[in-house]
């Protein structure tokens, strides 16, 4: 596949997009084009069932190939990837060989080379592809350092073997930094302040925050569980001024409530399938 590398490179600002098993097909049908970021799931399955999670899981993967041609052929530049977006990457045994990939592609990522896992199965994979990779960021998907609190949003989960595998990616990884992402509904609330705390025990300092986000027509839901823990007017704002008054130096904060996730999701989604 060749492409005039005039195409679409002017046209506007660099695009945010997914790249997973449902588009892969379109995004190489595309002429080349510059990308802010790339959010790429090699696979389309979770070992974890969240409770607000509203994704159709399968078996189909997206080959190394796929990628591999992508990269070369679709992408003029690119500041951001990360590998795991809605699905959980450290499912996917080419989880080490296929950050390799990027990392030696001409599209290597120019900015932030990120791995996106809930961190349960990471001590399957080889730490040393990872590190040789030049990973920059590991984000832990973590709702609370309460094991009662966080079973309840997010089954399947051991808060030992995350913390265990946070450790192991610090000490083997470095300078790599580790930030913990955290969906907020009213359950884990009152919990954010502890696992702030219980994440800098660790040796985290980033942390983002975001507000858990309902789709009244999914039909992968469980409506009456949702309904209990969407958030009430001004209860995530209330929070972030609490965290932020708190916690003063050395940790980084980054809020996104539903408004806000509604615009990245949008301009996400168009870009996706531009």
């Amino acid at each position: 596949m060749k492409w005039s590398r005039r195409s679409r490179v002017d046209d506007g600002p660099a695009r945010d997009a997914q790249l997973n098993v449902y588009n892969v097909a379109q995004l190489r049908s595309e002429p080349p084009d510059r990308f802010y970021y790339v959010r790429f799931d090699p696979n389309n399955d979770c070992n974890v069932h969240c409770v607000y999670c509203h994704n159709h899981r399968s078996e189909d993967v997206v080959s190394a190939e796929d990628l591999d041609a992508f990269l070369r052929e679709n992408v003029v530049s690119l500041e951001n990837f990360q590998m795991g977006c809605i699905m959980e990457p450290t499912l996917d045994p080419r989880l080490g060989d296929l950050l390799l990939l990027v990392a030696r592609s001409r599209a290597k990522p120019l900015r932030d080379f990120v791995l996106q896992t809930n961190g349960i199965l990471l001590h399957m994979h080889d730490l040393a592809k990872l590190r040789d990779a030049g990973l920059t960021r590991l984000h832990v998907s973590i709702d609370s350092s309460d094991p009662k609190i966080h079973r309840a949003l997010r089954g399947g989960t051991s808060l030992a073997k995350v913390g265990a595998n946070v450790q192991r990616f610090i000490k083997s990884c470095a300078p790599a930094e580790v930030s913990f992402v955290t969906t907020v509904t009213r359950l884990n609330l009152p919990s954010m302040e502890a696992l702030v705390r219980d994440g800098l025990d660790l040796g985290v300092r980033s942390f983002a925050f975001r507000e858990v986000f309902y789709w009244p027509d999914s039909d992968v839901v469980d409506h009456a569980r949702m309904l209990e823990l969407v958030l009430l007017p001004g209860q995530f704002a209330e929070m972030a001024a609490r965290l932020r008054a708190g916690f003063l130096e050395g940790v980084s904060f980054d809020f996104a409530d539903d408004e806000r996730l509604a615009r990245l999701d949008q301009k996400m989604r168009l870009d996706s399938r531009r």
